[in-house]
């Protein structure tokens, strides 16, 4: 048997990786009316109780579709609480059995009445008092969850975790004063971030809080010795692979937008830090 020359035998390499590839990698089936089977398999997504105009609860949903009998339809669901007023702001996780019915492209199952359109299942989330809203996704496997202890939701990619550090940037105030940027930093642990600088007695304070999605909310205020409060400004943004990015504004309309990395390299500086405490004037008055 002849050897292969270099090129044809690079060619042949070449397709058996992309079959190996192809193999390793399932594209999800998207649901059939007329093929009840269909339906079996992982569906994700996120969903969200409003609870009257305040959020009661937000989270991560994983049903699984194991069996369907006819129009009947067994399973199981995961929910990652996301710290919403119904899990008095914790972050849980819970599995429970759910089984429901289908007719034609209608599902109610557990606490959802969706409507399935091939790779998507988008409807109601019901809680003993509110509807809600849910949206699912179909899935590939993944790897398997650890075999104890709490599984991470998915699309989560490790932990989060640490001190975030980088730029405060700051936009032009009705009252003058230029945009400038300086350094600050925060600790986000647990679903919960807080960051703290000041300078000659008034200090800044930041609280938010981090939904499973990645999503954040920020407060922030300064407080004067006294112990009463100013320059409040809400923002919003997300986290995502050892970034935090939010926007918002002050009263006064004056913009502010944070950049942090997760444990950013000279977060501990004195330099640094003593730069973001410079929003106020000597004489106390606000340069927000």
């Amino acid at each position: 048997m002849r050897g292969c020359g270099k090129s044809s035998c690079s060619a042949v390499t070449f397709g058996l990786a992309l079959l190996i590839s192809a193999c390793q990698t399932v594209a999800p089936v998207p649901f059939r009316p007329d093929d009840p089977q269909t339906l079996l398999g992982e569906w994700s997504g996120e969903g969200t109780d409003p609870g009257g105009g305040s959020e009661r609860w937000a989270g991560k949903n994983v049903l699984t579709i194991a069996r369907v009998e006819g129009d009947r339809v067994f399973g199981t669901l995961e929910t990652w609480c996301g710290g919403g007023l119904s899990c008095g702001h914790a972050h849980t996780h819970r599995t429970r059995i759910v089984q429901g019915t289908l007719r034609g492209n209608e599902l109610k199952i557990g606490p959802f009445d969706v409507v399935v359109d091939g790779l998507y299942m988008t409807g109601r989330r019901a809680s003993s008092i509110w509807l809600g809203y849910v949206r699912l996704t179909k899935r590939t496997a993944e790897s398997p969850q650890p075999a104890s202890g709490t599984p991470t939701p998915p699309g989560a990619a490790g932990s989060i975790d640490g001190v975030y550090a980088g730029e405060v940037c700051l936009g032009p105030s009705p009252n003058g004063d230029p945009a400038r940027c300086f350094r600050a930093k925060a600790t986000v642990r647990d679903g919960k971030i807080v960051g703290e600088w000041g300078r000659e007695g008034v200090t800044v304070k930041l609280v938010g809080e981090m939904s499973t999605m990645g999503d954040v909310k920020i407060e922030w205020h300064a407080e004067r010795p006294d112990g009463s409060q100013f320059a409040r400004a809400n923002l919003s943004g997300t986290i995502q692979n050892g970034r935090l990015d939010a926007n918002g504004a002050f009263s006064n309309g004056r913009t502010v937008s944070i950049t942090w990395t997760l444990d950013a390299p000279g977060s501990d500086s004195s330099e640094k830090e003593s730069e973001g405490r410079e929003h106020v004037h000597p004489s106390g008055k606000r340069k927000w």
